[in-house]
């Protein structure tokens, strides 16, 4: 009887050790044009990812004007935000490599200080993306699709409260780990040696490397595809990639609004190279300074 009592005990106080673990109390409830916040950051941060979520929607809204017919009348968009990384982690039980999620209907993410010149916002961006495309778009995408646009959306340069569209902020993921790719230039070379995973792959979503070991890989490859199909020569696919989009993303349908996966690779191949190199990217060592799109 006394064993049994000491384990119910132990049991108690396990349970509201994990309780108060677990449990999140946010001091701040924010309603804006389209997004409902609760936040355990200070009002400040609140506000400044409140204004940033709202720009995105309307960039996201006007940039598929015309093509998708966002919902007029859906309800506020829900997110929570957290003080920080320790928090978040700590509130959703996440022991692994996560920086934010979208669960349908919510956003969840933390307030990430800027250091080393990383943007405070862009996971926010990244996962408000997602909850536009399923929740404001109603869009039905593949992953390489999905991935590819709230990546766009969230490595885009943001400043003085605009958002450049395919302008690149060098401070948002998957962006720095850009430089560790080192491609020799030859598309051949570069798939031989897995450094570029073949774009049939990433299009029909199977037959790659593994995903758990080559997960920044496959970001880079996402990000800079959806790039290049809205920027190369001045937006040649642009027009098509709408269409892929609303289509859902599949591999017989890329084909046919943008054309076939060989001849596309290669000067998707060549336009990952000038990412690389710089081209597209902004430059944020300079308060105020501002750089157009290369080409």
């Amino acid at each position: 009887m006394r064993l049994l009592l000491t384990l119910l005990v132990v049991l108690a106080v396990v349970c509201v050790w994990n309780f108060r673990r677990l449990t999140w109390l946010p001091r701040h409830h924010i309603r804006t044009e389209h997004y409902y916040i609760q936040s355990s950051a200070t009002r400040r941060q609140t506000a400044e990812i409140a204004a940033i979520a709202e720009e995105l929607y309307v960039t996201y809204t006007n940039f598929f004007d015309g093509t998708v017919k966002p919902a007029k009348d859906h309800p506020r968009l829900c997110m929570k935000l957290f003080k920080d990384r320790n928090e978040f982690r700590r509130c959703n039980g996440i022991t692994g490599w996560e920086e934010a999620f979208y669960v349908p209907t919510c956003c969840y993410q933390y307030y990430s200080e800027s250091t080393s010149g990383r943007s405070p916002h862009h996971w926010m961006v990244h996962e408000a993306t997602h909850q536009l495309n399923g929740e404001v778009a109603g869009l039905s995408l593949t992953r390489w699709s999905n991935e590819g646009l709230a990546s766009y959306f969230s490595t885009s340069l943001i400043r003085d409260g605009d958002m450049q569209l395919g302008l690149v902020n060098p401070g948002t993921y998957p962006i720095w780990w850009l430089s560790g790719m080192q491609l020799s230039g030859d598309l051949d070379k570069d798939l031989a040696s897995g450094k570029v995973i073949p774009l049939q792959v990433i299009l029909q979503e199977y037959g790659g490397p593994d995903i758990n070991r080559k997960f920044n890989l496959y970001y880079i490859h996402w990000w800079s595809l959806a790039h290049f199909l809205f920027h190369y020569e001045d937006g040649k696919y642009a027009d098509g990639f709408h269409k892929v989009i609303l289509a859902g993303g599949r591999l017989n349908q890329f084909e046919q609004h943008i054309g076939p996966v060989e001849a596309v690779q290669r000067e998707w191949h060549a336009h990952l190279i000038a990412l690389i190199s710089g081209e597209f990217m902004a430059n944020t060592s300079t308060e105020g300074s501002r750089q157009g799109l290369a080409r």
